[in-house]
């Protein structure tokens, strides 16, 4: 077994918890994406499974995360209000003063 891709995948999964944690509590700008080591060998075969299902967990939070940012925006943009035309019709003036 591959200590260094054990090592990493423990880490991405507790690295997933906290960011899933902030999400809950609001806290987006402190969201930060996992930085893998740049010098790791080849998976192995018996990680694939466990890689697969965290990798599946962050592609959910992304998705987590584009979805609030699009409700984000589409609360922040002003509902037009709609032009009410007055009517060319007939006015009463009240000229008794």
């Amino acid at each position: 077994m591959n200590s260094s891709w054990l090592a990493t995948l423990d880490a991405f999964d507790q690295h997933l918890h906290l960011q899933s944690q902030l999400v809950d509590e609001g806290r987006y700008d402190e969201v930060v994406a996992f930085e893998p080591p740049t010098d790791l060998p080849e998976l192995p075969r018996v990680f694939i499974t466990r890689a697969a299902e965290l990798l599946e967990r962050a592609q959910a939070l992304a998705d987590r995360v584009a979805d609030l940012r699009d409700e984000t925006q589409q609360r922040r943009v002003a509902p037009r209000r709609p032009s009410f035309a007055m009517p060319a019709g007939s006015a009463y003036l009240d000229q008794r003063v």
